[in-house]
């Protein structure tokens, strides 16, 4: 081996080491090597050593996600690609490493078929990542960073085609299943990577808007709300926040460029929860809220587990919008799912929320209406509905009253035939908005009809509907 490819692996190797305690070095270091004699003679599209690229995937892991302690993972990232990129299978490895990294390795190992298409390959290889992430969630933290190397490293690839397929599968994919798992920053990062390889031209545009546009008025609020939080006792950091690319890139749907005014958040973060709301209270003192964007994602946090205040304010023929949270809930927005490790409140907060994420998929079958259903869920708006005792459900954005029922319980749904929204009457099929507090009417005799199916909103209702008519005709 010359002496470039033996820096090309060596420097990445050295900062992987680095990061990862001694203790765990003998499993990682044994984990390194078997992968190398795996990967022996093969190159990536670069012409870079190929294993170069389960070294990037776990130097992301540890040094971006905060794995490094995590030496299973470690020794799983290395050997990600050993069971689909070469003569090994997962019967070399499990004896090895142990039955915990095979599965990890598993998960992420493509489902290849001789005779079938990619489409079909892509939804088995799916269903094959969500059916280990029952067994071990961090699957798909493993298949989310193997992504961002991927990403990372496009520009290696020659063919535009391919370029463009992958991006088109990570923005279709990856990065709505990175906001599933609450992981802000790697959806950005995979959104605004995959903008540039299918709208480079826009992309750019967008780009060079944001470094040559004045900011001197967000500076200067910045530092008025920082002085103005002091005075009132409330320490704090304050920082301008830049939308991603592919946000800007949405709004462009409707609107040009130009009138897009919202394209920065102030983050305002605060020690405790309560300071949330104080602060909340000192601004909308101060400054005049714009009350139909106001939004307490802490009371009632999104799916994905995002808490904050959102508020937008006016200040000097400006409007700002603000962003409140603590230390943790800007982290757990940020990395998500990968921050929910150390302890048992947070192992079994992962756990529900897999146990949900999973759920739409069980009854599924391998076929084209399975990825109709995953962009159906991944793309959706979200809504918090509550039941007259408070008890928040989310719900995707026009949900139905049946829809509502059907997340309360299965009975209730089979049997809803209509109920109350905010207590004026409603139908069974009205929509919900945001906050709505909904009661449920039922009746013994009431059942459902196969029209339901194509008007409600989530797949835990079509589900059930569709099972009550498969054990009616059996």
């Amino acid at each position: 081996m010359n002496t470039e490819r033996q820096i090309a692996i060596r420097e990445p190797l050295g900062k992987l080491l680095v990061q990862i305690p001694q203790r765990y070095h003998p499993l990682v270091g044994h984990a390194y090597h078997f992968a190398n004699a795996s990967h022996e003679g093969q190159d990536r599209d670069a012409g870079q050593p190929y294993i170069t690229h389960p070294i990037g995937v776990a130097l992301i892991l540890a040094s971006e996600l905060g794995f490094a302690r995590d030496a299973e993972m470690m020794a799983a990232a290395l050997l990600h690609d050993a069971v689909e990129d070469s003569a090994l299978t997962l019967n070399d490895i499990e004896p090895t490493f142990g039955k915990t990294i095979a599965t990890l390795v598993s998960g992420v190992t493509k489902v290849e078929g001789a005779k079938a298409g990619r489409v079909m390959r892509r939804i088995a290889t799916l269903q094959h990542l969500f059916t280990h992430a029952r067994r071990d969630p961090r699957v798909l933290i493993l298949k989310l960073a193997d992504r961002m190397y991927n990403m990372r490293s496009l520009d290696g690839i020659a063919e535009l085609h391919r370029r463009q397929r992958i991006a088109r599968e990570t923005i279709d994919i990856y990065a709505p299943l990175s906001h599933l798992l609450g992981m802000a920053r790697i959806r950005r990062e995979l959104e605004d990577s995959s903008l540039f390889s299918l709208e480079p031209r826009i992309a750019n545009q967008i780009h060079t808007a944001f470094r040559t546009e004045p900011t001197e008025h967000l500076v200067k609020f910045q530092e008025t709300i920082r002085n103005l939080l002091y005075a009132n006792g409330v320490r704090t950091s304050v920082r301008v926040q830049q939308k991603s690319l592919s946000s800007i890139y949405r709004k462009m749907q409707h609107r040009p460029l130009n009138q897009i005014q919202d394209r920065y958040a102030i983050e305002v973060i605060v020690s405790r929860r309560h300071l949330c709301y104080l602060t909340l209270g000192i601004l909308h003192e101060h400054f005049l809220p714009v009350m139909e964007r106001f939004k307490d994602f802490i009371a009632l946090p999104k799916r994905n587990g995002y808490q904050a205040l959102h508020t937008r304010v006016h200040h000097r023929d400006q409007r700002y919008e603000l962003h409140i949270q603590t230390p943790a809930m800007h982290r757990l927005g940020e990395f998500g799912i990968a921050a929910l490790r150390g302890d048992v409140q947070h192992e079994e907060r992962r756990t529900r929320w897999l146990h949900d994420f999973v759920d739409w998929y069980d009854r599924a079958d391998a076929s084209h209406h399975l990825m109709t259903e995953l962009k159906r869920i991944l793309f959706t708006r979200e809504i918090v509905a509550l039941t007259p005792r408070g008890d928040p459900f989310i719900l995707p954005e026009d949900a139905t009253v049946v829809d509502f029922a059907f997340a309360v319980h299965t009975d209730l749904g089979l049997q809803c035939k209509g109920g109350r929204i905010n207590g004026a009457r409603a139908y069974p099929f009205s929509k919900l908005t945001w906050g709505d507090t909904v009661e449920i009417d039922t009746d013994p005799n009431q059942h459902p009809k196969k029209s339901w199916v194509s008007r409600v909103k989530t797949y835990r209702a079509r589900r059930h509907i569709q099972h009550y008519f498969n054990s009616q005709s059996q």
